[in-house]
């Protein structure tokens, strides 16, 4: 296709609002709308979308179509190269309008709302605490706190794991990951959860309270770690392999500023953490359960060892693969906003004024059999070593996710020691691997977890 871009017409305007905007808007902007997600998946509305821009792509003949998303006029990214493109330059910013105004109800100043000067100083701050593209100094003890975690939510009474389980183990994980091992609250994570749901409704008035005691916690935490290092010789003095010990260790050396905005960088992280933790440990274990070879091939990976190191868990090779089909399947954030900081000109011509958005589908791009063919819709894991998809989860270029080599090898420990000591029976939804609907409704996962001798 030749590169341009095209105005769709009013009639295909409305269907992108209908098929695209309004269900990314009842999903939820910043937490799952539990009522929700079940009708959303039920009605597969991502299939539809999908099919839509598919053949929106055929009817215009090109692959970046003008639309309005909601209303602001939109550049419909529907290729990879120009995802890449977008992506990877200074010109645009994320999260713009809608998106950040959710955001900032639940996390003010996170680092994905963040602009200028302010955004490159939280970049940085979030890059060295969070280790960006390097093994995390404290990965051992956080391989070893994920695999009593995981021993814990496989030894439920029944055998049967369903979301509730999944939702405490990451909470559980998530606060010992930024806070240390004895810091578990259940307390906080129910608060987390209340304000998460909130951030969603952002025509109401943000909950300023309720708001203020959630980062007083996390202000608690940092007081803790800054007034009794592990040097001290305290017998009371806090574990350093933390988030929130290296975040302190950076305010007190002056690498961290109060523009910085620490505690909102630990609650953005806390935050999807324990989403991520609890969503894609589900979610992977759920499409593993329904192959039978995949199973099979990663318990063979694992070999018959009863602990794993965190340097092992690097070399999970195929079990790294089934992780990165299932984000590729069921990619958490479909649709990627962005909105053009100054006027800037893709490949072909195409040019881009200031204020106007960039939206990239992602869900769109990972399932498109127009580049994937029959694998589009299949769980493949043996086909990502020889013909890796693009693959947009954690965004890409500049404003890629910067926690997201922490964030694999959590959820690869996590799999990796449930998978070791349990075969997984899939008992609710009823999964085909070689044809996964694009909606999951993961609220609804049920796995039967078989001790393995």
């Amino acid at each position: 296709m030749a590169i341009q871009a095209r105005k769709v017409s009013p009639w295909d305007w409305l269907r992108v609002q209908v098929l695209v905007t309004a269900p990314a808007l009842l999903w939820g902007l910043v937490a799952p709308n539990r009522p929700l997600v079940p009708l959303l998946v039920r009605w597969n509305l991502a299939g539809r979308a999908a099919r839509l821009l598919a053949e929106l792509r055929r009817k215009y003949g090109c692959e970046h179509l003008w639309v309005r998303f909601p209303l602001r006029r939109t550049l419909l990214v529907l290729e990879p190269a120009g995802a890449d493109e977008v992506l990877g330059s200074d010109a645009n910013a994320a999260d713009p309008d809608l998106k950040r105004r959710a955001v900032a109800r639940l996390v003010p100043g996170a680092l994905t709302i963040s602009r200028g000067d302010e955004w490159k100083d939280r970049r940085r701050f979030n890059e060295g605490v969070l280790a960006s593209g390097a093994p995390h100094p404290h990965r051992d003890a956080f391989h070893d706190l994920v695999a009593r975690a995981a021993a814990a939510l496989a030894a439920a009474p029944s055998g049967i794991l369903r979301w509730a389980d999944f939702e405490t183990f990451g909470q559980r994980v998530a606060q010992q990951v930024v806070f240390g091992p004895d810091a578990p609250e259940p307390a906080l994570a129910v608060h987390l959860a209340r304000l998460a749901a909130r951030a969603n409704l952002v025509v109401l008035p943000p909950p300023a309270h309720d708001h203020a005691a959630f980062y007083d916690r996390i202000d608690a935490h940092l007081d803790r770690h800054r007034r009794a290092p592990p040097s001290s010789g305290s017998q009371r003095a806090p574990p350093p392999g933390c988030l929130v010990h290296d975040s302190a260790r950076r305010l007190a050396e002056g690498s961290a500023a109060a523009a910085t905005r620490v505690p909102s960088q630990i609650g953005f992280w806390l935050f999807v953490l324990t989403d991520a933790l609890a969503l894609h440990v589900a979610r992977t274990l759920a499409l593993i359960a329904a192959h039978d070879g995949a199973q099979q091939r990663v318990r063979e990976e694992l070999g018959t060892a009863a602990v794993l190191t965190a340097t092992g868990v690097d070399e999970l090779g195929f079990l790294d693969a089934c992780l990165t089909e299932q984000l590729r399947l069921w990619t958490p954030v479909p649709l990627l906003l962005r909105r053009a900081e100054r006027p800037f000109t893709l490949r072909g011509g195409i040019a881009v004024r200031t204020e106007e958005q960039i939206l990239i589908h992602a869900g769109f791009l990972h399932r498109d059999p127009a580049r994937l063919g029959a694998r589009a819709d299949r769980f493949a894991p043996e086909a990502v070593a020889g013909a890796p998809a693009p693959l947009y989860v954690f965004s890409a270029g500049r404003q890629a996710c910067a926690g997201q080599a922490l964030a694999r090898f959590l959820l690869k420990s996590a799999l990796a020691a449930l998978l070791a000591r349990h075969r997984f029976e899939l008992l609710a939804p009823a999964l085909d691997p070689g044809r996964i609907p694009h909606g999951c409704n993961h609220f609804g996962i049920a796995l039967r977890a078989r001790p393995v001798r």
